[in-house]
């Protein structure tokens, strides 16, 4: 006995209108083809009539699929289509994720407000990749027009949460009230006049020639300033912004829900709801997700990368290394403005305990201001030497005292070294070693966030902060932010008019060569001053996720973006 085994393929072509074709393919479960085998009378008009039958099918489905295509939506993708796509797409799209950097405020110009963009809440104009490339976003496009002068055009229908229009009016009006009011603004668009040629284009001129000007547009997210202006300080927690992910509950520093919004101008968000939660412990974000409590870890530390990389349940990223250093502040600590000092704290370091112990290996030695390996880093750095350290604070008038610790004109050579948790065991090493030649270190462990007022405000005697060197298309931008005189961001109080002289030529140069041969140059100037102690590459802000999380951006790989949803 024998019978038949009908299978059918349907594709959709959308060019040139939906076009649906029917593959049929039907073999007779005993083998061989049915249409090269010769077949009785009574066989054949089984067969015509299992076709005649065959042919209803097709018509249904013909039918079916039609009705289906004439509910396609706006975006060109029929309702049906998107509801089931992707495939295997949870009922409830929820995600929840612990961190140790959660927001302060809502308002962008805040110093504590970094965490929203990356949560789709806030929005700049351009977005920095972790690649340090930038793509897109508010902006639709820009051109350089003249060396001074660059004109952005915006992406149309864009709207604040409260219904008002986010044309370049609003957009001169943010990035005007950053330069008056975010501390960083100064360094990045200081002096920068903005424009408005016509609703949708908004044109920026420069102090100076800038050809990486635009990468400086990725810090600050575009807000309803009239809102600002009306709410005062409601604003930290009533913010009118432009993100597919709107706030319905925020606790400064602790907690912060969002919820799809459904006006969002770009891609529609998947998520349904974004719950993100302080996790200033490592071991405890780690249990969050081991036990499900939690979908994603967005400050993934050593020892936890370890376990969450053995685990199949879990997906871990990394992006493109940055350089881990320790900060030194000469304006505050007279002992730190001595060169041969800090040469011999540079020497005291032992980078091998740091690389294989702290570190569990996932880092590498360091050479200048960016990670070894890029076009525009240097290839030498410092070595360890304590006997060399020693004899340069022997030199500098530090002479050990009875219990060990350096002492000069009746002064201890005693330093506080800010940290959190996620530097905590690189302190703690620190620590210790600077001990082996005279020095006290005393830690000073604060939240994650306080830690960004007080380098700003420049309290702190050494500092292992994350603002580190990483990957950037902007090299003369982030040369500037750390080392340029007087710039708020150069958090130690550095200063070399050779260097200032050198950064001004590399921010001005349109030339990519003359741009990697000048970074160079005050790479290696910087590198014999030993402002900051440059101890290692590594990529310690990853992220870990559960494998039920999918749509992660691979060049976003910490921030939520709309692809991203919960499967099953």
């Amino acid at each position: 006995m024998s019978f038949f085994v009908v299978k059918m393929v349907l594709t959709k072509q959308r060019s040139m209108g939906k076009i649906l074709i029917v593959i049929i393919t039907i073999k007779r479960k005993s083998g061989g083809n049915l249409f090269m085998r010769s077949e009785s009378r009574a066989s054949r008009q089984k067969f015509s009539g299992f076709l005649a039958l065959i042919l209803v099918i097709i018509l249904v489905t013909l039918s079916a699929c039609q009705s289906s295509s004439s509910k396609s939506n706006g975006s060109g993708q029929s309702a049906d289509t998107k509801a089931a796509s992707p495939s295997g797409e949870a009922k409830e799209q929820v995600l929840k994720y612990i961190t140790l950097n959660m927001p302060r405020s809502l308002d962008p110009v805040h110093i504590d407000a970094q965490r929203i963009t990356s949560d789709g809440i806030a929005e700049p104009l351009v977005m920095l990749n972790d690649d340090g490339s930038i793509r897109p976003w508010l902006a639709k496009s820009w051109k350089n027009l003249e060396p001074t002068l660059w004109e952005v055009e915006l992406q149309p229908n864009v709207k604040f949460w409260s219904g008002a229009v986010m044309d370049a009016a609003a957009v001169k009006a943010a990035l005007e009230r950053h330069q008056k009011l975010n501390k960083r603004g100064p360094s990045q668009i200081g002096g920068v006049e903005f424009i408005v040629k016509d609703s949708l284009h908004l044109q920026l001129k420069t102090p100076k020639p800038d050809p990486n000007f635009i990468f400086k547009l990725n810090g600050f997210a575009i807000h309803n300033t009239e809102e600002a202006n009306r709410l005062g300080d409601k604003f930290n927690s009533q913010a009118d912004l432009t993100g597919f992910m709107k706030p319905v509950q925020f606790t400064p520093g602790e907690l912060l829900i969002a919820e799809a919004f459904p006006g969002y101008w770009g891609e529609k968000p998947k998520l349904q709801r974004l719950e993100a939660r302080l996790g200033a412990d490592a071991q405890a974000r780690l249990l969050a997700l081991k036990n499900g409590d939690a979908d994603a870890d967005m400050n993934v530390e050593v020892e936890q990368r370890v376990s969450y990389e053995k685990d199949p349940k879990f997906a871990t990223y990394f992006p493109i290394g940055q350089t881990t250093n320790l900060w030194l502040n000469m304006k505050k600590v007279p002992a730190l403005q001595d060169k041969n000092v800090r040469i011999a704290l540079n020497l005291a370091v032992d980078r091998k305990e740091l690389i294989e112990g702290v570190s569990r290996g996932f880092a590498s030695n360091a050479t200048g201001h960016f990670p070894a390996g890029l076009p525009y880093s240097i290839n030498t750095g410092a070595v360890t030497d304590k006997a060399k350290a020693e004899k340069l604070l022997d030199e500098a008038g530090w002479k050990k005292g009875s219990d060990g610790i350096r002492v000069k004109d009746g002064q201890k050579l005693k330093m506080k070294m800010l940290t959190y948790t996620v530097f905590q065991p690189l302190a703690v090493a620190l620590q210790s070693q600077l001990k082996n030649v005279g020095v006290e270190i005393e830690l000073n462990p604060v939240e994650t966030t306080a830690s960004n007022q007080m380098m700003l405000d420049g309290n702190f005697d050494t500092a292992t902060y994350c603002s580190c060197g990483t990957a950037t298309g902007d090299i003369g931008g982030q040369l500037y932010s750390y080392y340029q005189s007087g710039v708020a961001s150069n958090y130690g109080g550095y200063s070399n008019p050779e260097v200032d002289k050198l950064i001004s030529q590399l921010t001005s140069e349109f030339d990519a060569a003359k741009q990697v041969d000048l970074a160079k140059q005050i790479q290696t100037l910087v590198q014999e001053d030993v402002p900051i102690i440059y101890l290692f590459n590594n990529t310690r802000w990853g992220a870990a996720y559960n494998n039920k999380v999918k749509g992660i951006d691979k060049n976003l790989q910490t921030k939520i973006v709309p692809g991203m949803y919960i499967s099953k």
